[in-house]
Formats: C-alpha cells, sequence, structure tokens
C-alpha cells in the first residue's frame, strides 16, 4: 500500500505533457487575436481572442483527445495526505507560534479546502516560487494565486481541446448540431 501511494504521488509530479506537434499547430489555427496587457503592478500578460478551427481531421481529433486525456490525469487535484505534507514544509520554514492542537487542524483543513483543486505540481511549484522570493509566512490566499497562475496555461489548453473536440463531433454527427440549435430555440421561446 505505501509503496503504490508513493508510485501515485511521484507520478503526480511529472511535468506536464507538451501537446504533440500536430495539435499545438491546430491549438495555435484557433487564435484570432492577441494583445499585450501591461498592468500597473504586476507581470505583462498576453490575451488572446480563440476560436476552434472550423475544420479538424479525425486523425488530429484523435491525437487531441489523447491529449486531452494526458492532460486531464496532469490536472487531477492533489491527495489531500499529500497536499497538507507539502504545504507543512513550506510552513516550517517560516517562525510561527504554536497554536492549540484543534485550531492546528482547522487551519490544515482551510489550506486542504483552498488549495484542494489544485494538482501537487502546481502547489509544489507555488511553494517553491514563495520560498525563493519571499521572507514571511505565505497566507492561503496568496498561494491559491500562484497556484492559479500555474494552472491557467494548461487548463486553457483543457479548455480549448475541449472546445475543439465538439467541434469535430458536431461535424461527424450532424444531429447533435440540430439537436443543439432546437435546444437554444426552446429555451428562448421560455419566459423567464
Amino acid at each position: 500500500m505505501a509503496g503504490r501511494r508513493d508510485a501515485a504521488s511521484l507520478v503526480a509530479r511529472e511535468p506536464l505533457p507538451p501537446p504533440p506537434t500536430p495539435v499545438a499547430r491546430l491549438l495555435e489555427r484557433g487564435i484570432q487575436e492577441r494583445r499585450f496587457l501591461f498592468p500597473d503592478n504586476g507581470t505583462v500578460r498576453i490575451m488572446e481572442t480563440w476560436q476552434p478551427p472550423s475544420e479538424v481531421e479525425d486523425g488530429l481529433a484523435d491525437l487531441a483527445a489523447q491529449h486531452l486525456s494526458e492532460l486531464e490525469i496532469a490536472l487531477r487535484p492533489a491527495e489531500r495526505g499529500v497536499l497538507l505534507a507539502r504545504i507543512l514544509a513550506l510552513l516550517s520554514h517560516f517562525r510561527a507560534e504554536p497554536n492549540p492542537p484543534q485550531v492546528e487542524q482547522m487551519i490544515a483543513d482551510d489550506w486542504a479546502e483552498d488549495l484542494g483543486e489544485f494538482p501537487i505540481w502546481a502547489v509544489e511549484e507555488a511553494c517553491r516560487q514563495w520560498r525563493r522570493t519571499r521572507k514571511w509566512r505565505p497566507q492561503i490566499c496568496e498561494m491559491v494565486a500562484l497556484c492559479r497562475e500555474a494552472v491557467s496555461e494548461p487548463e486553457t489548453r483543457r479548455q480549448r481541446l475541449q472546445a475543439l473536440l465538439y467541434r469535430a463531433e458536431t461535424r461527424r454527427n450532424p444531429m447533435l448540431r440540430r439537436m443543439e440549435d432546437l435546444t437554444q430555440r426552446t429555451f428562448r421561446r421560455v419566459p423567464a
């Protein structure tokens, strides 16, 4: 049992799978517009307007589906025990007054609840960034922001792959599009 748990945590720490070259090109084709944002306090960001390409070959759709399943595995939330061990290791670097055990348990529950949606690699990346750039103990909201930043690109890629595969499926199955149109028209007619 312990051997399987260690192997599972190692698998979760592997880097994100890069998209196969044809899938990366297909995702790139969907970009309609790219703009740079220069916020007053923060890093420069790129905003993109994206739409799935109108034509997706069956072979590419299968390759995209395979990459999507790999990406979803990499984006799975961390196990609670592994997550709390990682956070405890980070917090141990910073001095803090001891709390009663019940309070410590509640604090651990708060960390697990707020960071529980993120994969362990994102939490580790956030912890690494915090250790290297900050000298004070982190707040939960600061770690959540770092984790969101870590998963933003893969999450965007996942959403784009889902849209791309949906577009490919509607091309293969015209009844799907007709049912969607019928559903939208029906809900438009129903008064609120």
